[in-house]
C-alpha cells in the first residue's frame, strides 16, 4: 500500500473536505488504528449523490484495508465508508466524478474475492457494496451463483438475492433471467418474495414473505431498516409491471403489523397522484366503521381526497368520533374538515 500511495499526486485531487493531501497518512494509519476513521469519513464521503475524484483514487486502498483481517474495525469501514461511497456512486448523479465508474469496475474482482471470507458480516458488507454500486452485472452474477451454492448464513443468502434484485430493479435483463432460474426453496420465503417481486409478482408469495419472520431481511442492510423501508423496497421491485402493487398494499391493510405502513404508503401515493384513488374508495364503508382508529381516519381522509360525495353521510357520522390517531389527530376534526371540503 505504501508504495502505491506514493504514485498518486494527492495534492492535485479534491476530496469532500478540501484537498486530498492528508489521505495517504490517514489510509496508512487506518491499518493499525481507528483514530483516522472520522477524518476518512469527512474526506471520502459527501452526500448520497456525490463521489469525489479523491474518493475514486482512494477506493482500492480502502478495499485493501477491508481485505486484511488485522485492520481495526474493518467491518465498520466496510459499512460506513465503503457502503456510503457505493450508495453515492450508484446514484447516477452528476455529482459522481467520471473517474468513479471505472474505479469501481476495476475493484470488482477484489470485492468478489471477499465473498469467500469467513466472516458473514464481511460477506454481507461486500454484497451491500456490490448491490448499491451497480455498474456491470456480468462479473457479479456468476459469483453470486457460486456463493449461493455454498452460503449457509440465512441473512447472507438473502443478500445474494438482494444484489441481483438491485440490478433487476433497474432494468438489467441478465439479472432478471438469473433470478428466474435461481433455485429458491419454500423454506426461504423472504428470498422467494424478492424473486417474485423482481420477476413475476405474485401477491400470495410476497405476502407469505412479508408476514413471516422479517429479522433476516432487517439484518441484511448496512443501514438501518424498518418495516416501511422493506415495503418501499418490495414495491419498488414490483414497479410498473403487469402487477401494479395496489392489490398488495390493500392486502397488507388487513395485516395488523403492516397496517400503518400500508396506509402511509397509500396516503403518499394519493397525495402525489389521485389517478387510482377510485380503486380504494369502495373500501370506505367498511374502513370507516372499523374499530381501528387508523382505518377510520384514513377512510374519512380518502373521501376528501377522492371527492367521494356518495359517502358524505358516512363521514357525517364520524363528526362525533373522538378517536385519536398516532399523530394526535381526532377523527371528528378530520371529518368536519372533509365535510366542509365536500360542501
Amino acid at each position: 500500500m505504501v508504495e502505491a500511495l506514493k504514485k498518486i499526486d494527492w495534492y492535485r485531487l479534491r476530496s469532500h473536505n478540501g484537498y486530498a493531501d492528508e489521505l495517504p497518512r490517514l489510509l496508512k494509519q487506518a491499518r493499525t488504528s481507528v483514530e483516522p476513521h472520522a477524518e476518512l469519513v469527512a474526506h471520502l464521503t459527501g452526500d448520497e449523490t456525490e463521489v469525489s475524484e479523491a474518493t475514486a483514487a482512494a477506493w482500492p486502498f480502502l478495499l485493501d484495508l477491508v481485505a486484511h483481517d488485522h485492520t481495526p474495525s474493518r467491518e465498520w469501514l466496510l459499512e460506513n465508508v465503503c457502503g456510503a461511497i457505493a450508495v453515492a456512486g450508484g446514484s447516477g448523479s452528476a455529482g459522481v466524478h467520471p473517474s468513479w465508474p471505472p474505479a469501481f469496475e476495476a475493484s470488482k474482482p477484489a470485492l468478489l474475492a471477499l465473498l469467500d471470507h469467513g466472516s458473514a458480516g464481511v460477506r454481507r458488507g461486500v454484497l451491500f457494496v456490490l448491490g448499491k454500486g451497480l455498474g456491470d452485472s456480468a462479473p457479479v452474477l456468476p459469483a453470486l451463483a457460486l456463493r449461493w451454492d455454498e452460503e449457509a448464513d440465512p441473512a447472507t443468502r438473502l443478500c445474494l438475492v438482494i444484489v441481483a434484485t438491485e440490478f433487476a430493479g433497474r432494468g438489467d435483463e441478465a439479472a432478471v433471467s438469473w433470478l428466474r432460474e435461481l433455485p429458491v426453496a419454500d423454506d426461504e420465503p423472504l428470498a422467494r418474495l424478492l424473486v417474485s417481486a423482481a420477476t413475476t409478482p405474485d401477491t400470495d408469495v410476497i405476502l407469505r414473505g412479508l408476514t413471516g419472520d422479517l429479522e433476516p431481511f432487517l439484518a441484511t442492510g448496512s443501514f438501518e431498516m424498518g418495516y416501511d423501508e422493506v415495503l418501499e423496497h418490495v414495491l419498488w421491485l414490483v414497479g410498473p409491471k403487469d402487477f401494479e402493487g395496489v392489490d398488495l398494499v390493500l392486502a397488507l391493510v388487513d395485516v395488523l403489523p403492516w397496517r400503518t405502513e400500508a396506509l402511509d404508503y397509500l396516503r403518499r401515493l394519493f397525495e402525489r397522484d389521485t389517478t387510482d384513488v377510485g380503486l380504494v374508495v369502495p373500501f370506505v364503508p367498511v374502513w370507516i366503521a372499523d374499530p381501528d382508529v387508523r382505518l377510520r381516519a384514513f377512510a374519512v381522509w380518502l373521501v376528501g381526497v377522492a371527492g367521494a360525495r356518495e359517502h358524505r353521510d358516512l363521514v357525517a357520522e364520524r363528526v362525533h368520533d373522538h378517536g385519536v390517531t398516532s399523530l394526535g389527530q381526532r377523527v371528528s376534526t378530520l371529518a368536519t374538515s372533509v365535510l366542509l371540503e365536500l360542501g
